[in-house]
């Protein structure tokens, strides 16, 4: 369930269908969106259990030695939207206290922010301005937020279920169907070889409404002990967006009032 590699995705293409004028029917027929995803069938496998599945992945990206041997996090990140000539660039903060903060710039429709002090959890884009988040909103913003969320699965999900899901290219998928405290599923899917996370799919809530999403993750490399996924694409509803990293670096200094919403009018 490695996010580190999709800082805001549904938050920025939330904001960029805001910000763009209701399709036309003949546009909207090119622009199929994804399907809810379906319940993931029962893994036949005897043996293994969701938090077997999720301790493979800790430690098949470097292990909780290595993750707890870091206490800060910056990534600089490139987005793309697929065929729309928008993207923009950015920089995502997090720390071991489950303290995070992205912010976007992107052409066309300006910055966009997001981010938690570990208690308050906010949002801020041109279109819908400046948000204190709740429900499952704040608990899906709450688990991306996590330091490592496979770690704190037995705090972050009330329910987990063992599944088998096919993988972009057919190969079956060992996956974890987690149940957060509030909102929908997130079925987290990982390489049965090397079980790093190669899909997520799940129902993000925002602002418009429910979308549902599904994220490829790819270009795994090693930074400071830990692997990252250099490179991650999410359909959204209609939109198709790449969020490439292109540096991390551990342990800066940084200081804790960025992680505070910012005040109305800033």
């Amino acid at each position: 369930m490695n996010r580190t590699a999709l800082p805001g995705l549904v938050l920025l293409a939330g904001a960029c269908c805001a910000a763009e004028p209701p399709p036309s029917p003949a546009t909207a027929a090119t622009k199929p969106a994804i399907p809810a995803p379906a319940l993931a069938a029962p893994n036949p496998v005897g043996g293994r259990t969701p938090q077997a599945v999720f301790a493979d992945a800790v430690k098949a990206t470097g292990g909780a030695d290595a993750w707890n041997a870091h206490k800060t996090a910056h990534f600089k990140i490139e987005t793309v939207f697929q065929g729309m000539g928008m993207g923009g660039t950015g920089d995502r903060f997090a720390t071991r206290d489950n303290m995070s903060m992205s912010v976007t710039e992107m052409t066309g429709l300006g910055t966009i922010r997001e981010g938690t002090n570990g208690r308050v959890f906010w949002s801020q884009d041109p279109v819908q301005g400046l948000r204190m988040l709740d429900g499952a909103e704040a608990e899906q913003a709450r688990i991306e937020s996590s330091w490592n969320p496979e770690m704190r699965s037995g705090d972050l999900f009330q329910k987990l279920e063992l599944a088998t899901e096919p993988g972009p290219g057919g190969k079956p998928l060992e996956c974890v169907v987690a149940t957060p405290k509030l909102g929908a599923p997130i079925h987290n899917c990982y390489d049965p070889t090397t079980h790093l996370q190669v899909l997520q799919t799940g129902i993000r809530a925002t602002p418009q409404g429910d979308v549902p999403f599904r994220a490829v993750m790819r270009d795994w490399r090693e930074v400071g002990g830990i692997k990252v996924a250099f490179e991650a694409e999410t359909q959204v509803g209609p939109l198709t967006l790449i969020v490439r990293i292109k540096n991390v670096t551990f342990d800066e200094v940084v200081d804790d009032k960025i992680f505070e919403p910012p005040t109305l009018g800033q």
